[in-house]
């Protein structure tokens, strides 16, 4: 009773700041993110002299749109497609002529490592307002295809690191300011424009929505205490079973003789009935508890003996018998959980019925996990089961 004890306090879903150690890697498809989001963009060419224009002259449009999926609070990762446009001017040095404004359009794919700084340095809070997420990656950028832009290469690969700014407005949304930096190979730049040294520094500033769909949370992890808690109690509870299968073996060798008594005993207290013409309430059976393994409807040899030894009682009477599916609310989906509760119910029903008992009698339900056959012992492990009543 202790370790179930134990376990039902570590199954509470309280959330309270934790390292993301102590948290379990949710399913594949939870914890995703999208977003989208517009602002500016300029680029630096890495050399001595300074670059022609103006600051202001140089900066232009930025847009992306990216899909992000967290493994644990901490760490995750992030596909990012960045569209726009670079304006530079070309070197007067190196054309002879007057210095002009060339605009670059470009595209920019990389995968990034998201690391959540908040959730690293000052521990998971599911309340928290603001989020510090860097970020770094790898990708591929493609640019000048137009007329006015050509180069001899019209794309590299790009290195690029930055800083998102998470802020919460509800438990879907975030508002993000997105500061990043990429290097590109400066070859891949118009000869116009290009400085002579090997990279170029790209560098932009966009705001935008992101929205968290499916499980959005994390949930607290067992301590090794309550593991250990756990094992226990299923040790205790293969051992009983273990005991009542050896009781049920016993009870099972003299099952045939008594299913022709009983038989015997029914058509007799037919034949008072119909002599006596008077009519006798049926009696309800006992309550008999079906259990199963986790995720399956399948009857066990342990299911099949409790039915079993359940039988002569059912057949002693002609009163309803009804067949009621669970499912423990601690794992799966609720969708799962009630298609689980039905193949339990119907596995049951179809069991009595192969051993004689008119289906006629038997009603089937099933109540999934909005129900708990069992409050206590508070256990997942109870409420995987059939009650026949």
């Amino acid at each position: 009773m202790a370790a179930v004890a134990t376990l039902s306090g570590a199954g509470a879903q309280e959330y309270s700041p934790i390292r993301w150690e102590g948290v379990y890697t949710n399913r594949f498809w939870d914890n995703w993110e999208i977003a989208a989001a517009g602002g500016t963009s300029f680029m630096q060419i890495t050399q001595k002299e300074k670059d022609p224009g103006k600051f202001i002259d140089r900066n232009s449009w930025n847009a992306n749109f990216a899909l992000s999926k967290w493994f644990v609070p901490t760490l995750g990762a992030r596909l990012q497609l960045d569209a726009g446009e670079f304006h530079n001017f070309t070197r007067p040095v190196a054309r002879g002529v007057e210095s002009t404004k060339l605009k670059m359009p470009y595209l920019y794919v990389h995968g990034d490592i998201l690391i959540n700084m908040s959730n690293w340095i000052g521990g998971y809070d599911p309340d928290r307002f603001y989020s510090a997420v860097s970020y770094m990656g790898f990708g591929y950028t493609a640019m000048s295809w137009t007329k006015n832009s050509k180069s001899p290469y019209n794309g590299e690969y790009a290195f690029t690191t930055g800083l998102i700014n998470k802020f919460s407005i509800s438990p879907r949304f975030d508002i993000e300011l997105d500061l990043r930096t990429w290097i590109i190979a400066e070859r891949s730049l118009p000869q116009e424009i290009q400085g002579g040294g090997r990279f170029a520094v790209a560098m932009s500033a966009s705001l935008g929505l992101a929205y968290r769909f499916n499980m959005r949370s994390w949930a607290p992890a067992y301590s090794q205490f309550d593991v250990d808690g756990y094992l226990l109690a299923i040790m205790t509870l293969e051992e009983q079973l273990i005991q009542r299968d050896a009781e049920l073996k016993r009870v099972n060798g003299n099952f045939s003789a008594l299913k022709n008594e009983n038989e015997s005993l029914r058509n007799s207290l037919t034949e008072s009935r119909v002599q006596s013409n008077v009519v006798v309430a049926p009696t309800a059976p006992a309550e008999s508890v079906v259990f199963f393994t986790i995720g399956e409807s399948t009857l066990t040899d342990y299911a099949k003996a409790t039915l079993d030894s359940a039988v002569p009682q059912l057949m002693a009477t002609d009163a309803a018998i009804v067949v009621t599916g669970y499912a423990d609310k601690e794992t799966g989906s609720a969708k799962r959980n009630e298609q689980l509760s039905k193949q339990r119910a119907e596995n049951v029903a179809n069991y009595l019925a192969g051993l004689g008992i008119n289906a006629s009698r038997i009603t089937t339900k099933w109540v999934g996990d909005t129900e708990q056959a069992f409050a206590s012992p508070d256990t997942p492990r109870v409420n995987r089961c059939v009650i026949i009543k």
